[in-house]
C-alpha cells in the first residue's frame, strides 16, 4: 500500500510549504509561567451565560506533534474539571500548556485566554480539544471564548543572588547547575515557560573529547581516510604547517601505542568544525594553537554531567553533519534526546535540594548597572509583577542567538542568497529573537559575525524539526535525481538544496535502512512511524515507482538513482559526489521504500554570532575592555553554540565562584 500526499501537496512550492509551518532552598516552575494576575470583579469575568449538557466529554485538538485528547466534566453552567489525557507534545515546551492551562480555563471559565509564551501550538490544541468536548455538550462557543478581563500586577520584588542568569536553555541551566552545586545562590529568568531552549529540539548529542577508551568506537579503515583526507585538505585551505604536522604526529604516536579505538583531541574536533561549520576555512588553526587541550570545557563536560548523576550513552557515535564518532547523548530512559538532560537537571535539583530559582516566563528586559559595572538583571513576567535580580558574583547572559528574527537575519547576512521575499523557518523553540544582543549593544558590548548565519540541510516541511526526519539515505531532488554528496558540509548541502525545484530534497531508503522497532523509527528510539506517516513528514510505498507518485518525485529519475546507488554500495565508490563515507546507508533494494521530503532552516544550534567575549567570557566593549559584571555564553557568544553550550556555562559559572 503507498501512503500518499492529500490533496497533491508534494507539489506544493517551499513558500507555500514554511507559510504552512506557520523558590526556599528551590524555586523550580517548570510547570508554568510566573503567577497570573488575578480577574477584574464579577462583571469582568467570563462565563456569563454558559449552558452545558452535563456530563464528561472526551473532545481532542491538533498539537505541534499529534492531536491532544481532554476529558471536560461539565455541570449546567460551568466547566468542573479538564484532564489531558493522550498527547505526544514535547516535554519541558508544552509541559505549561498541558498543566497549567487547563486549570486557567476552569478558573475563569473561558476559552479566550492567551496561549502559554513558547508553546502556542500546544496551547492551542488544549483550547481546541476543550472546545470540541464543549461543542459535543452543547455549548454556545461565543460566549465560552469571550475573553476575561485580566488586571496586570504592579508588584515590584527584589532578589538577592550569587549569580543571576538570562535564559535557561543549554549555557544557562549549565552554568546554574554548577553554581549551585557548588552551594551558590543563583536566579535564572527565562523568557517562555521551560527550561532547556533550542536544546529541547536537538539530539541532544554533545562532544564527548579525550573519552575513556572503554567509549570510544572502534576505528575502522574510511575513518583512517576520512582522517588523512581532512588533514590534506586542512593544509590546503590555510591551516598552519606546524598544527597539521604536530597533529599527524599525535594521531600516529596513538596507534604506535597499540591502540585501537578511535584517536580524539580538542585539535582535531576543531579541525572537523572548521570544514562541517564554517565552509573549510582553515585559518584559525594557527601554529601555537594546542593539539590537545585537557582544560577545555569539551574534555571536562560529560565527566561533570557523570559526575552529577546524568546516565550518557556509549559507544559514542556520530552526529548528522560530523564524521568523526566522538559524540554522546543522555540515555534514552531520561528524555528523548536534549531533553534528557533537563529532566536530570530537574530531579538532581530537587534530590539535591540546590539553590536554583527559576522564573519562567519572564524575560530578562535590561541590565542594571553601577557606573561601568553591571550588577544585575531586571526581569518583568508575564502578570506584570517585575524582579530586581542583583547577583554580587556577576550576571550571565544565555538568551540564545536571532535565528528566529528574520528582519535581523536578512539585515545582517552575507552567506546566503536570500532577499526580502525568502522565507526563513528556524529549528528554534520560541524566543530566540536577539534580545541579549540589544543588550550588550545598548552597553557598547562588541558584536561582531552576524553575516554567517547556520542553517540546518533537513528538517520537516511542516514543523521545521531536525527529529522529524527519520531516514538516512539518498538525496535527490523534485526530478528524482541525485544531486549533492550526502556527507558534505552544511553549508554545500544547504546550496545544493537552494538550487533544486521548490528548494526540496527527498531523502530516500528501504526498510532495513529505516530500522523500525516496536513501530518506532530509528532503532526504537525515534518518533513513531505512524504519526510520521500521518502528519505526511514520512512516506512508504511497496515499490519505487508507487514512492515516486506519493512523493511527486519524477519516477524514471528516481529508478535510475536508486540503481546508480546501488552500484555506489557494491563498489564503495562514488563517481559522481565523491562520497567516501558509507556507514549508516546502504543500498535501496528491500520493500517497503521510505522517504522523508525535507527542506532547510536556520539553525537551533546557533546563528554563531554575537556578543564578543574575552578568555573569562567577559562580554568586550567596543574598546576592547570589559564590561565589568557582564558575562556571556552559548548562542548570544560570537561562534558558540549548541549543545555543547553546557560545559560553557559549567565552566563560566565555576570561574565566577574562583573554582
Amino acid at each position: 500500500m503507498t501512503q500518499s500526499l492529500l490533496n497533491g501537496r508534494a507539489h506544493l512550492t517551499r513558500r507555500q510549504i514554511v507559510l504552512m509551518g506557520a523558590v526556599g532552598a528551590m524555586t523550580l516552575m517548570l510547570g508554568g509561567c510566573a503567577p497570573q494576575a488575578k480577574p477584574l470583579g464579577e462583571s469582568g469575568k467570563a462565563g456569563a451565560g454558559l449552558a452545558f449538557t452535563p456530563g464528561t466529554y472526551t473532545g481532542a485538538g491538533e498539537g505541534r506533534a499529534d492531536a491532544i485528547a481532554v476529558e471536560v466534566t461539565f455541570a449546567a453552567d460551568k466547566i468542573e474539571d479538564i484532564k489531558v489525557v493522550e498527547h505526544e507534545e514535547t516535554v519541558f515546551i508544552s509541559d505549561a500548556a498541558l498543566q497549567d492551562l487547563p486549570a486557567r480555563i476552569v478558573e475563569l471559565q473561558s476559552t479566550g485566554i492567551d496561549t502559554v509564551t513558547g508553546a502556542t501550538l500546544s496551547s492551542m490544541g488544549v483550547i481546541a480539544a476543550v472546545e470540541d468536548a464543549a461543542r459535543q455538550a452543547g455549548a454556545d462557543l461565543s460566549a465560552l471564548r469571550k475573553a476575561p478581563s485580566i488586571e496586570p500586577s504592579t508588584a515590584v520584588e527584589e532578589i538577592e543572588c550569587d549569580i543571576a542568569i538570562a535564559g535557561a536553555g543549554a549555557a544557562g541551566m549549565g552554568a546554574a547547575m554548577a553554581a549551585a552545586n557548588e552551594g551558590a545562590k543563583v536566579v535564572v529568568l527565562e523568557k517562555t515557560s521551560n527550561m532547556g531552549g533550542n536544546c529541547l529540539v536537538s539530539g541532544g548529542l554533545i562532544e564527548y573529547i579525550d573519552a575513556p577508551q572503554d567509549v570510544r568506537a572502534e576505528m575502522t579503515e574510511p575513518l583512517a581516510d576520512y582522517f588523512t583526507s581532512l588533514l590534506s585538505e586542512a593544509r590546503a585551505g590555510g591551516a598552519s604547517a606546524e598544527f597539521c604536522d604536530a597533529l599527524q604526529k599525535a594521531y600516529d604516536d596513538y596507534y604506535a601505542d597499540g591502540k585501537t579505538t578511535v584517536f580524539d583531541t580538542t585539535g582535531l574536533y576543531a579541525m572537523e568544525r572548521c570544514q562541517c561549520e564554517k565552509d573549510g576555512n582553515y585559518s584559525e588553526l594557527v601554529a601555537d594553537m594546542p593539539i590537545h587541550d585537557p582544560e577545555s570545557y569539551l574534555v571536562k563536560v560529560c565527566p561533570w554531567l557523570l559526575s552529577l548523576g546524568v546516565e550518557l550513552t556509549t559507544p559514542l557515535n556520530i552526529c548528522y553533519g560530523y564524521t568523526w564518532p566522538n559524540f554522546t547523548t543522555p540515555a534514552l530512559n531520561l528524555g528523548t534526546g536534549g531533553s534528557g538532560y533537563f529532566g536530570n537537571f530537574r530531579d538532581i535539583i530537587a534530590e539535591k535540594q540546590l539553590p536554583v530559582q527559576l522564573l519562567t516566563c519572564t524575560p530578562a528586559t535590561e541590565l542594571i548597572a553601577e557606573g561601568d559595572e553591571v550588577v544585575g538583571l531586571v526581569g518583568v513576567a508575564e502578570d506584570g509583577t517585575t524582579y530586581n535580580v542583583r547577583a554580587s558574583k556577576g550576571v550571565i547572559l544565555a538568551t540564545g542567538g536571532f535565528a528566529g528574527n528574520p528582519e535581523l537575519l536578512k539585515k545582517y547576512n552575507k552567506l546566503w542568497p536570500w532577499d526580502e521575499s525568502t522565507e526563513l523557518p528556524s529549528t528554534n523553540t520560541s524566543g530566540h529573537t536577539g534580545d541579549g544582543l540589544l543588550m550588550v549593544e545598548a552597553l557598547g558590548g562588541k558584536i561582531d559575525g552576524l553575516g554567517n548565519p547556520m542553517v540546518f540541510p533537513t528538517v520537516d516541511l511542516k514543523q521545521h524539526n531536525i527529529e522529524n526526519i527519520a531516514c538516512e539515505g539518498m538525496y535527490v531532488n523534485r526530478e528524482g535525481r541525485r544531486f549533492v554528496n550526502e556527507t558534505a558540509n552544511r553549508v554545500d548541502i544547504v546550496n545544493a538544496t537552494m538550487e533544486q525545484t521548490d528548494q526540496v530534497l527527498f531523502i530516500i531508503c528501504d526498510a532495513p535502512r529505516m530500522g523500525i522497532v516496536d513501530g518506532l523509527t530509528m532503532g526504537g528510539w525515534g518518533p513513531s512511524e505512524d504519526k510520521l506517516l500521518s502528519h505526511e513528514q514520512l512516506y512508504r510505498a511497496d515499490t519505487l515507482e508507487e514512492l515516486a507518485e506519493a512523493i511527486g518525485v519524477d519516477s524514471a529519475g528516481l529508478l535510475e538513482s536508486v540503481e546508480a546507488w546501488n552500484a555506489m554500495m557494491a563498489t564503495g565508490e562514488d563517481p559522481d559526489f565523491g562520497r567516501r563515507v558509507f556507514d549508516m546507508v546502504g543500498p535501496i533494494e528491500e520493500p517497503p521504500f521510505y522517504c522523508a521530503p525535507a527542506t532547510y532552516a536556520v539553525h537551533d544550534s546557533g546563528t554563531c554570532a554575537g556578543v564578543i567575549v574575552d578568555e573569562n567570557g567577559a562580554a568586550l566593549r567596543e574598546s576592547g575592555e570589559p564590561i565589568a559584571g557582564l558575562y556571556c555564553a552559548g548562542e548570544l557568544v560570537n561562534d558558540r553554540g549548541g549543545v555543547r553550550s553546557i560545559g560553557e556555562g559549567m565552566q563560566l559559572a565555576l570561574r565566577l565562584l574562583g573554582k
